[in-house]
């Protein structure tokens, strides 16, 4: 048993009854027929003819009948792409020991108040893994509708941080992410089929998008688990999700994501001649010459030190030399070089995650 706060600072007793596909808070209720007793002294008429027996047979006590109450519901949220949340809304401060549960039509629970840590937590765990089990089951479902390069990856809530120019968060908003094939999509509200996916808010490339989990010591607001997407030629996105496990989620999706991209190559110019720069998941750094890609250099991602660039076409690549302290530079020209530094760190960032955390990217 939960309370509930109604919005105007009364609480009452409520039951929550959940099942996979749905919450439903129940409030006690006296039934019909047991008011009408109680109009009636307290008793049926029924009941009264029992006493007035009992009394007969003078009979010390006498027996009254237990008035009916019933668990009726108040509401009921459907939890396939349901948002849980504990901060108070568009804020970055977190209710003591409560949380609410919106569904995807809108229906809310209202704000759901515990007695103790030990219990919200059992609560959170038990809806956000019911969630979860559904949206892994829609994203089953996309698999049969989209191609090998396009799945879903990732699919939930998270909250938008509102930026000012000086990087201070001036609040948070809900967004919808799904991460699918080479996409980074951000939704108002989750698209329920695949033509509802063309209704996004902002849509990146994964290889021009730079993923970075923020420090708990680098945060700009009270708001945990914190990430930035910092992409090619937009503003970073400032975002957070209610879990560790769920920031997790997202970050071995990403990394999967550019696992199955594998490779991107750039048209350069290397000491006036042309040739090709290969960003390779499996190979690192390499620059090509020749129809038959003759290999000039190459380089694992660990070995990259720095880069440097002009803003227009110049690149400068600083690698350290294998089993030495020495900086080898390499200087490129390209006409997309921004594009080309932008995937360079997608997929340096991206490995040296999974090299990190590697035992738990299959989670």
């Amino acid at each position: 048993m939960v309370m509930l706060s109604n919005g105007k600072n009364k609480l009452e007793l409520v039951r929550l009854n959940l099942s996979l596909e749905l919450l439903t808070l129940q409030r006690l209720e006296v039934s019909p027929s047991s008011s009408a007793a109680a109009g009636n002294g307290g008793l049926s008429m029924k009941s009264k003819e029992r006493i007035m027996q009992i009394k007969r047979k003078k009979i010390s006590y006498f027996m009254c009948p237990e008035p009916a109450k019933n668990w009726v519901d108040i509401v009921s949220v459907p939890l396939m792409m349901a948002y849980v949340t504990r901060y108070f809304f568009g804020t970055d401060k977190l209710r003591p020991n409560a949380f609410a549960v919106r569904g995807f039509n809108g229906v809310t629970t209202g704000v759901i108040h515990c007695d103790d840590m030990a219990i919200l937590s059992q609560w959170l765990k038990c809806i956000t893994d019911n969630i979860l089990r559904l949206t892994q089951m829609q994203i089953k479902l996309y698999k049969r509708i989209f191609a090998l390069g396009e799945q879903i990856e990732y699919m939930g809530w998270l909250n938008k941080g509102l930026i000012s120019k000086y990087f201070w968060s001036k609040g948070s908003k809900p967004r919808f992410l799904i991460i699918k094939g080479t996409e980074v999509m951000l939704f108002d509200s989750p698209p329920m089929n695949s033509p509802g996916l063309s209704k996004l808010k902002v849509a990146y490339k994964v290889y021009h998008t730079i993923f970075r989990v923020v420090k708990e010591s680098d945060t700009v607001d009270s708001r945990q688990h914190c990430f930035l997407l910092h992409n090619l030629g937009h503003k970073p996105q400032y975002l957070s999700v209610e879990t560790p496990q769920e920031l997790l989620r997202i970050e071995n999706s990403w990394i999967t994501s550019i696992i199955n991209l594998a490779r991107k190559t750039f048209a350069v110019k290397y000491h006036e001649k042309r040739g090709v720069f290969v960003v390779d998941w499996q190979n690192g750094f390499s620059l090509t010459e020749g129809a038959d890609a003759t290999i000039v250099w190459q380089y694992k991602f660990s070995q990259l030190r720095g880069s440097s660039d002009d803003g227009k076409s110049k690149l400068k690549l600083n690698f350290q030399i294998h089993g030495k302290k020495a900086i080898e530079t390499k200087e490129l020209e390209c006409q997309v070089v921004q594009s080309l530094l932008f995937c360079t760190y997608a997929f340096y960032r991206a490995k040296i995650a999974c090299i990190s955390r590697e035992p738990r990217i299959n989670q």
